[in-house]
């Protein structure tokens, strides 16, 4: 049988490393030891494909999807730990297929997303209220912040937002909106239309996931980690927070 490998580069496997975060995405094992003070890779770029088919693999994935026509594109591998790449190819399923294709498709979506990032800008100002919801200060809420009604995130929300999601939205608004409200206020009292601004950033992005076709559950989370990376990596509970504001607000899901 012709073998139709080719070495992945480094840069390739370096690529592959980083989608996963590290980590193997099926045994959460770290891809990466340490030894005399340098550090080896324990992973490998695995086919979710095969390299070289069997009659019994081709005739057991033939109605099944690629991400390539190309066993050696880079979207037909994902990096896993020598254990896991073992055990997946022998015997290979095609329920290990399927999760292990619906998991490479979820990176590559989410590459897409982060190609956007430096596209849509935010105003730094926002850093200001980011912090203050990261930090321990023990705010003084008024008692109508935290009863104040959620409605809009019941009525905007469709099948795709998860229900963790949506009661942790639903959370958020209660507890943060008019706080947040009234820190946008005071941002706008000493730089003008400061708010209007980051409404207006906030919404074009949410739009351009939107026409992409992402799910209410993943635009949630890609707008929330955008903030995040937008502001200096700042605390991703607190860029979930403000963009539950802005949920409520109607700059998303309206």
């Amino acid at each position: 049988m012709q073998d139709n490998r080719k070495p992945l580069t480094e840069n390739e496997n370096l690529i592959l490393f980083s989608e996963v975060e590290g980590i193997c995405p099926l045994c959460a094992k770290s891809l990466i030891y340490s030894k005399g003070g340098r550090q080896y890779k324990i992973f490998e770029g695995a086919h979710i494909y095969p390299l070289n088919p069997s009659t019994h693999e081709i005739s057991l994935l033939k109605d099944e999807e690629k991400l390539s026509e190309d066993v050696n594109d880079i979207n037909n591998y994902i990096a896993l730990c020598r254990d896991c790449h073992r055990k997946f190819d022998n015997p290979r399923t095609v329920a290990e297929y399927r999760k292990l294709l619906s998991i490479k498709k979820q990176f590559i979506a989410r590459n897409e997303n982060r190609k956007q990032y430096s596209n849509y800008q935010i105003e730094y100002e926002i850093k200001a209220i980011l912090t203050t919801l990261a930090s321990d200060i023990d705010w003084i809420l008024e008692p109508e912040t935290l009863n104040l009604d959620a409605i809009k995130v019941d009525e905007k929300a469709n099948g795709t937002l998860s229900r963790l999601t949506k009661r942790k939205i639903k959370s958020d608004v209660a507890e943060y909106y008019l706080f947040i409200k009234e820190q946008f206020t005071e941002l706008d009292k000493t730089n003008g239309d400061t708010f209007e601004t980051i409404a207006t950033q906030v919404k074009a992005f949410y739009m351009v996931l939107k026409k992409a076709g992402h799910t209410q559950e993943d635009i949630y989370q890609n707008l929330s980690e955008w903030l995040s990376k937008k502001t200096e990596n700042s605390s991703l509970e607190a860029c979930k927070i403000v963009i539950s504001f802005f949920v409520q607000n109607c700059e998303v899901f309206s």
